[in-house]
Protein backbone atom coordinates (compact mmCIF):
# COMPACT_ATOMS: atom_id res chain seq x y z
CA UNK A 1 0.00 0.00 0.00
CA UNK A 2 2.65 2.46 0.90
CA UNK A 3 4.61 1.48 -2.47
CA UNK A 4 1.00 2.09 -4.18
CA UNK A 5 1.23 5.84 -2.35
CA UNK A 6 4.14 6.59 -3.35
CA UNK A 7 4.31 5.62 -6.87
CA UNK A 8 0.96 8.01 -7.38
CA UNK A 9 2.87 10.52 -5.77
CA UNK A 10 6.03 9.67 -7.99
CA UNK A 11 3.82 9.75 -10.75
CA UNK A 12 1.97 13.22 -10.03
CA UNK A 13 5.42 14.77 -9.61
CA UNK A 14 7.11 13.52 -12.95
CA UNK A 15 4.26 14.50 -15.14
CA UNK A 16 4.04 17.94 -15.02
CA UNK A 17 7.39 18.09 -15.41
CA UNK A 18 7.63 15.93 -18.43
CA UNK A 19 4.44 18.22 -19.82
CA UNK A 20 7.06 21.20 -19.59
CA UNK A 21 9.42 19.61 -21.04
CA UNK A 22 7.38 18.26 -23.97
CA UNK A 23 5.93 21.88 -24.39
CA UNK A 24 9.67 23.56 -24.98
CA UNK A 25 10.58 20.27 -27.32
CA UNK A 26 7.21 21.96 -29.46
CA UNK A 27 8.06 25.61 -29.21
CA UNK A 28 11.57 24.78 -30.35
CA UNK A 29 10.82 22.32 -33.05
CA UNK A 30 8.07 24.91 -34.82
CA UNK A 31 11.07 28.12 -33.98
CA UNK A 32 13.56 26.33 -35.86
CA UNK A 33 11.51 24.84 -38.37
CA UNK A 34 10.13 28.43 -39.22
CA UNK A 35 13.88 29.41 -39.23
CA UNK A 36 14.58 27.24 -42.26
CA UNK A 37 11.81 27.84 -44.11
CA UNK A 38 11.92 31.43 -43.78
CA UNK A 39 15.64 31.82 -44.19
CA UNK A 40 16.18 29.79 -46.73
CA UNK A 41 13.71 31.65 -48.69
CA UNK A 42 15.07 34.63 -47.39
CA UNK A 43 18.47 34.03 -49.13
CA UNK A 44 16.89 32.98 -52.27
CA UNK A 45 15.18 35.99 -52.55
CA UNK A 46 17.74 37.92 -51.78
CA UNK A 47 20.25 36.48 -53.79
CA UNK A 48 18.14 36.89 -57.09
CA UNK A 49 17.71 40.90 -56.75
CA UNK A 50 21.13 41.79 -54.89
CA UNK A 51 23.61 44.58 -56.82
CA UNK A 52 26.40 43.10 -57.83
CA UNK A 53 28.66 46.61 -56.73
CA UNK A 54 30.53 44.44 -54.20
CA UNK A 55 32.44 48.29 -54.03
CA UNK A 56 29.71 49.13 -52.13
CA UNK A 57 29.96 49.05 -48.19
CA UNK A 58 26.49 47.91 -47.68
CA UNK A 59 26.35 45.31 -50.07
CA UNK A 60 29.82 43.80 -48.83
CA UNK A 61 27.92 43.48 -45.29
CA UNK A 62 24.56 41.96 -46.78
CA UNK A 63 26.71 39.18 -48.79
CA UNK A 64 28.65 38.60 -45.21
CA UNK A 65 25.44 38.45 -43.68
CA UNK A 66 23.83 36.13 -46.41
CA UNK A 67 27.22 33.53 -46.03
CA UNK A 68 26.49 34.13 -41.69
CA UNK A 69 22.69 32.85 -42.56
CA UNK A 70 23.82 29.76 -44.95
CA UNK A 71 26.59 28.22 -42.74
CA UNK A 72 24.12 28.43 -39.98
CA UNK A 73 21.20 27.54 -41.40
CA UNK A 74 23.17 24.32 -42.73
CA UNK A 75 23.09 23.37 -39.11
CA UNK A 76 19.59 23.67 -38.72
CA UNK A 77 18.04 20.22 -39.49
CA UNK A 78 20.36 18.55 -37.46
CA UNK A 79 18.86 20.83 -34.65
CA UNK A 80 14.83 19.90 -35.45
CA UNK A 81 16.17 16.05 -36.07
CA UNK A 82 17.37 15.78 -32.04
CA UNK A 83 14.22 17.04 -30.65
CA UNK A 84 12.04 15.47 -33.19
CA UNK A 85 13.71 11.89 -31.97
CA UNK A 86 14.92 13.48 -28.54
CA UNK A 87 18.02 11.69 -29.17
CA UNK A 88 21.03 12.22 -30.99
CA UNK A 89 22.71 9.04 -32.63
CA UNK A 90 25.67 11.35 -34.74
CA UNK A 91 29.06 11.89 -32.99
CA UNK A 92 30.08 14.04 -30.67
CA UNK A 93 32.20 16.36 -32.87
CA UNK A 94 29.27 16.98 -34.89
CA UNK A 95 26.98 17.73 -32.14
CA UNK A 96 29.61 20.42 -30.45
CA UNK A 97 29.75 22.07 -33.71
CA UNK A 98 25.91 22.28 -34.32
CA UNK A 99 25.62 23.62 -30.80
CA UNK A 100 28.72 25.91 -31.23
CA UNK A 101 26.99 27.15 -34.08
CA UNK A 102 24.25 28.57 -33.08
CA UNK A 103 26.35 31.35 -30.95
CA UNK A 104 28.93 31.57 -33.49
CA UNK A 105 25.54 33.20 -36.18
CA UNK A 106 24.40 35.23 -33.30
CA UNK A 107 27.44 36.98 -32.82
CA UNK A 108 28.58 37.40 -36.37
CA UNK A 109 25.02 39.03 -37.30
CA UNK A 110 25.28 41.22 -33.98
CA UNK A 111 28.87 42.50 -35.28
CA UNK A 112 27.32 42.99 -38.81
CA UNK A 113 24.34 44.76 -37.55
CA UNK A 114 26.81 46.79 -35.52
CA UNK A 115 28.46 47.78 -38.70
CA UNK A 116 25.49 48.62 -40.71
CA UNK A 117 24.17 50.82 -38.22
CA UNK A 118 27.57 52.40 -37.19
CA UNK A 119 28.62 53.28 -40.87
CA UNK A 120 24.70 55.14 -41.21
CA UNK A 121 25.25 57.04 -38.41
CA UNK A 122 28.60 58.25 -39.49
CA UNK A 123 27.05 58.91 -42.63
CA UNK A 124 24.04 61.16 -41.31
CA UNK A 125 26.37 62.92 -38.41
CA UNK A 126 29.03 63.72 -41.96
CA UNK A 127 31.64 62.06 -40.34
CA UNK A 128 32.44 59.81 -43.70
CA UNK A 129 31.21 60.70 -47.22
CA UNK A 130 32.65 57.35 -48.12
CA UNK A 131 30.74 54.28 -49.07
CA UNK A 132 32.38 52.48 -51.20
CA UNK A 133 35.95 50.21 -51.13
CA UNK A 134 38.63 51.64 -53.42
CA UNK A 135 38.45 48.42 -55.15
CA UNK A 136 36.81 45.45 -55.51
CA UNK A 137 40.01 43.26 -54.19
CA UNK A 138 39.64 45.68 -51.36
CA UNK A 139 36.00 44.64 -50.81
CA UNK A 140 37.19 40.61 -50.96
CA UNK A 141 40.23 41.50 -48.84
CA UNK A 142 38.33 42.47 -45.76
CA UNK A 143 35.44 39.59 -45.92
CA UNK A 144 38.03 37.31 -46.10
CA UNK A 145 40.33 38.81 -43.05
CA UNK A 146 36.51 38.87 -41.60
CA UNK A 147 35.70 35.11 -42.38
CA UNK A 148 39.63 33.94 -41.70
CA UNK A 149 39.06 35.01 -38.07
CA UNK A 150 36.10 33.11 -37.44
CA UNK A 151 37.14 30.09 -39.56
CA UNK A 152 40.89 29.52 -38.83
CA UNK A 153 41.02 30.64 -35.72
CA UNK A 154 38.13 30.69 -33.43
CA UNK A 155 35.94 27.67 -34.70
CA UNK A 156 38.91 25.31 -33.90
CA UNK A 157 39.52 26.86 -30.31
CA UNK A 158 35.45 26.91 -29.89
CA UNK A 159 35.40 22.88 -31.38
CA UNK A 160 38.22 21.84 -29.46
CA UNK A 161 37.58 23.46 -25.47
CA UNK A 162 33.40 23.49 -26.24
CA UNK A 163 31.36 20.88 -24.36
CA UNK A 164 35.31 18.82 -23.54
CA UNK A 165 34.15 19.23 -19.61
CA UNK A 166 30.49 17.37 -20.33
CA UNK A 167 30.17 13.60 -18.96
CA UNK A 168 27.34 13.41 -21.09
CA UNK A 169 29.60 13.02 -24.26
CA UNK A 170 29.15 9.31 -24.27
CA UNK A 171 25.40 9.30 -24.47
CA UNK A 172 22.37 10.28 -26.74
CA UNK A 173 22.31 13.63 -25.57
CA UNK A 174 23.19 16.81 -27.22
CA UNK A 175 23.21 20.55 -26.23
CA UNK A 176 23.78 19.93 -22.94
CA UNK A 177 26.92 21.89 -22.30
CA UNK A 178 25.42 24.30 -19.57
CA UNK A 179 27.63 22.91 -16.69
CA UNK A 180 31.03 24.41 -18.53
CA UNK A 181 29.18 27.84 -17.75
CA UNK A 182 30.22 26.96 -13.83
CA UNK A 183 33.68 27.11 -14.51
CA UNK A 184 34.48 31.30 -13.21
CA UNK A 185 36.30 31.72 -16.90
CA UNK A 186 33.60 30.78 -19.09
CA UNK A 187 30.81 32.48 -16.77
CA UNK A 188 33.09 35.58 -16.50
CA UNK A 189 33.10 35.77 -20.52
CA UNK A 190 29.47 34.87 -21.02
CA UNK A 191 28.60 37.26 -18.64
CA UNK A 192 30.67 40.26 -20.16
CA UNK A 193 29.83 39.34 -23.68
CA UNK A 194 25.98 39.39 -22.80
CA UNK A 195 25.96 42.92 -20.52
CA UNK A 196 28.33 44.26 -23.40
CA UNK A 197 25.79 43.39 -26.20
CA UNK A 198 23.08 44.64 -24.11
CA UNK A 199 24.60 48.08 -23.37
CA UNK A 200 25.75 48.06 -27.24
CA UNK A 201 22.28 47.92 -28.19
CA UNK A 202 20.53 49.85 -25.94
CA UNK A 203 23.08 53.14 -27.19
CA UNK A 204 22.03 51.96 -30.96
CA UNK A 205 18.45 51.81 -29.64
CA UNK A 206 19.33 55.39 -28.30
CA UNK A 207 21.36 56.90 -31.60
CA UNK A 208 18.83 55.59 -33.71
CA UNK A 209 15.54 57.30 -31.71
CA UNK A 210 18.04 60.76 -31.74
CA UNK A 211 18.29 60.83 -35.53
CA UNK A 212 14.67 60.02 -36.03
CA UNK A 213 13.30 62.48 -33.96
CA UNK A 214 15.83 64.79 -35.20
CA UNK A 215 14.84 64.62 -38.25
CA UNK A 216 10.92 64.79 -37.59
CA UNK A 217 11.78 68.19 -35.92
CA UNK A 218 13.48 69.46 -38.88
CA UNK A 219 11.41 68.61 -41.49
CA UNK A 220 7.34 68.07 -39.90
CA UNK A 221 4.76 66.70 -41.67
CA UNK A 222 6.99 66.97 -44.99
CA UNK A 223 9.27 64.14 -43.32
CA UNK A 224 8.11 60.94 -45.91
CA UNK A 225 8.86 63.00 -48.84
CA UNK A 226 12.31 63.05 -47.30
CA UNK A 227 14.75 60.28 -48.44
CA UNK A 228 17.21 60.87 -45.90
CA UNK A 229 13.90 59.52 -43.27
CA UNK A 230 13.53 56.35 -45.27
CA UNK A 231 17.22 55.44 -45.20
CA UNK A 232 16.86 55.84 -41.19
CA UNK A 233 13.66 53.47 -41.69
CA UNK A 234 15.80 51.20 -42.73
CA UNK A 235 17.82 51.15 -40.31
CA UNK A 236 15.23 51.04 -38.05
CA UNK A 237 14.55 47.34 -39.37
CA UNK A 238 17.70 46.32 -37.86
CA UNK A 239 17.52 47.92 -34.76
CA UNK A 240 14.20 46.45 -34.33
CA UNK A 241 15.51 42.68 -35.23
CA UNK A 242 17.88 43.20 -32.54
CA UNK A 243 15.70 44.45 -29.83
CA UNK A 244 13.40 41.46 -30.98
CA UNK A 245 15.77 38.42 -31.71
CA UNK A 246 18.91 39.03 -30.33
CA UNK A 247 18.46 41.29 -26.90
CA UNK A 248 15.41 39.31 -24.93
CA UNK A 249 18.60 36.49 -25.28
CA UNK A 250 21.31 37.96 -23.39
CA UNK A 251 18.95 39.97 -20.78
CA UNK A 252 17.61 36.14 -19.62
CA UNK A 253 21.21 34.97 -19.95
CA UNK A 254 22.08 37.64 -17.35
CA UNK A 255 19.61 36.26 -14.91
CA UNK A 256 20.20 32.37 -16.32
CA UNK A 257 23.87 32.85 -15.43
CA UNK A 258 23.56 34.50 -11.87
CA UNK A 259 21.34 31.67 -11.44
CA UNK A 260 22.63 28.37 -12.64
CA UNK A 261 22.99 26.80 -9.53
CA UNK A 262 19.65 26.78 -8.55
CA UNK A 263 16.97 24.50 -10.85
CA UNK A 264 19.28 24.11 -13.57
CA UNK A 265 17.14 21.68 -15.61
CA UNK A 266 14.10 24.28 -16.15
CA UNK A 267 15.91 27.46 -16.72
CA UNK A 268 17.96 25.34 -19.17
CA UNK A 269 15.07 24.55 -20.95
CA UNK A 270 14.27 28.09 -21.04
CA UNK A 271 17.09 29.32 -22.12
CA UNK A 272 17.28 27.20 -25.14
CA UNK A 273 13.99 29.11 -26.01
CA UNK A 274 15.43 32.21 -26.27
CA UNK A 275 18.43 31.21 -28.01
CA UNK A 276 16.26 29.43 -30.60
CA UNK A 277 14.66 32.82 -30.87
CA UNK A 278 17.68 34.50 -31.88
CA UNK A 279 17.65 32.12 -35.06
CA UNK A 280 14.84 33.77 -36.05
CA UNK A 281 17.41 36.52 -37.51
CA UNK A 282 17.55 35.00 -40.79
CA UNK A 283 13.92 35.52 -41.15
CA UNK A 284 15.65 39.28 -41.61
CA UNK A 285 15.97 38.42 -45.55
CA UNK A 286 12.54 38.62 -46.43
CA UNK A 287 12.21 41.86 -44.77
CA UNK A 288 15.24 43.26 -46.70
CA UNK A 289 13.86 42.13 -49.89
CA UNK A 290 10.51 44.38 -49.54
CA UNK A 291 9.86 47.22 -51.77
CA UNK A 292 12.54 49.23 -52.33
CA UNK A 293 14.64 48.01 -49.37
CA UNK A 294 17.66 46.51 -51.21
CA UNK A 295 18.06 50.09 -52.50
CA UNK A 296 20.56 50.21 -49.65
CA UNK A 297 23.25 48.15 -52.00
Amino acid sequence: MNTTVATNITNNTETPTSGVIEHFRITLITIYSIVLLAGSTGLTLMMSILKTNIRSLTTTVFLNLMVAHFLFLLTVPFRIYYFVFQKWDLTHALCKMVSAMIHIHMHMVFVIYGIVLTLRFLQYYKKTQRTEFYRRLHAVGASACLWSILLVVMLPIVLSRYGHQEANHKTDQCFNFHDALKNNHIYALNMTLSIFIALVSFVLTCLQTTVLCSLIRKHGAAIRFQQEFWVQMKNLCFVFIMLICLLPYHLFRIYYLNNIQTNTAKLHEINEVFLAITALTCCDMLTFTGKGMCQVC
